[in-house]
């Protein structure tokens, strides 16, 4: 039993054992503060989805004609929120003995009489700046009231637990909450088994990993890959997460690989193994796991200079940020570097340098639980 300064209760906006949830944070983090022992229990206080999670030909025919984005609204909507509310405060009188509530999540709110704690990769706010996934199709109206709805959240929390400084900078200037109050943890990888040893980085193989191949990039990687091959025809590019359709000489589709499985784990970790270096151009990107998960595994990064990239990525030591969406300054870039395997080399090795013990779980619940301890008897 966790002692009496750490009786966690975790509680998650889905499943916390899915190890695809929230990037996977809500699976690796809760797990590695139940190997610490502090957690008490964990709760699922997701609401059935409805008309909107259904299979019937009404459904799927709804959802392809959903012009108004009323699935997405649904989703988001007050009536949902007030839903998993009532379930998290269900959850939490079932478990009055916990000294200290965790969310994964801002969209509920339980009533406790302990200190709470939200822990997210970015904020409503960024992500309507940056007019990610379905925020785009919101009305002002509409995302004013999510955005409120998460301002009460903070309010409310005794500490904001962000993946990054970029997302902690948002919760202070966006939402006025006062900087002891907001702590940056981190975040870690999406697989539980230790990396592969990194293979030859001649080999002028590029990869690409993301389920979402337009937000990450991949069309500006594709067409700036093409123009580096015409000076270097032996180059791959691979791309796993998705399959976007190309079929062309020197494109590698690897398709969806489930991390959830050891076959999924061992596929992507030999993508690492095998990769000279890794590309991803996100045109909006909360935190980005699959950065640490290439660094960990000695392969360096090309990412933009935007959002928490420049906390994962060293400037022309454990990858390249660009400042642009160029396909000719990426082209020019990838030329320069697989062209150079011992810096692809030297720079995977500070890649792995800087991320050991600082960008894995681990090390993120050490922060967390430090924080929940000594605040969890406080009267």
């Amino acid at each position: 039993m966790p002692s009496d300064a750490s009786k966690i209760l975790a509680m998650c906006d889905g499943d916390p054992n899915a190890d695809r949830l929230f990037s996977g944070a809500a699976h690796y983090l809760t797990n590695a503060l139940e190997r610490r022992g502090l957690v008490l229990a964990k709760g699922d206080v997701s609401v059935a989805p409805g008309f909107w999670g259904g299979r019937s030909l009404a459904t799927r025919i709804a959802r392809r004609i959903d012009v108004f984005n009323w699935e997405a609204k649904s989703r988001w909507s007050m009536a949902s929120f007030e839903g998993k509310t009532q379930k998290a405060n269900a959850l939490a009188r079932k478990h009055l003995d916990a000294n200290a509530c965790l969310m994964f999540g801002t969209t509920y709110q339980p009533e406790c009489d302990i200190p709470t704690y939200c822990y997210l990769d970015a904020t409503v706010r960024q992500v309507r700046d940056a007019r990610g996934w379905e925020f785009q199709h919101f009305s002002d109206a509409f995302a004013d009231s999510v955005q409120a709805y998460q301002q009460s959240v903070f309010n409310r929390c005794a500490c904001i637990f962000t993946f990054s400084d970029w997302a902690a900078q948002s919760v202070v200037q966006d939402y006025g909450i006062v900087p002891d109050r907001v702590l940056t943890v981190g975040g870690g990888p999406n697989f539980s088994v230790p990396p592969l040893q990194h293979g030859p980085y001649d080999a002028q193989r590029v990869l690409f990993v993301g389920k979402d191949f337009e937000r990450k990039g991949g069309p500006l990687i594709v067409e700036a890959f093409r123009r580096a091959r015409r000076s270097l025809p032996d180059a791959t590019l691979v791309i796993a997460g998705c399959d976007p359709g190309i079929r062309e000489a020197g494109i590698e589709i690897a398709g969806f690989i489930d991390k959830g499985t050891n076959e999924g784990q061992q596929k992507l970790l030999e993508l690492y193994r095998d990769a000279s270096l890794m590309c991803l151009m996100s045109s909006f990107e909360p935190f980005g796991l699959v950065v640490l998960e290439a660094g960990l595994s000695g392969v360096p990064c090309i990412t933009p200079d935007r959002f928490a990239f420049p906390e994962t990525v060293a400037d022309d030591k454990t990858g390249r940020r660009l400042h642009t969406y160029d396909a000719d300054e990426l082209s020019a870039v990838l030329i320069d570097l697989l062209q150079q395997p011992r810096k692809l080399e030297a720079m995977g090795t500070a890649a792995q340098d800087f991320m050991q013990g600082r960008f894995e779980w681990d090390a993120v619940a050490e922060k967390v639980a430090a924080r929940i301890a000594s605040e969890a008897n406080q009267p």
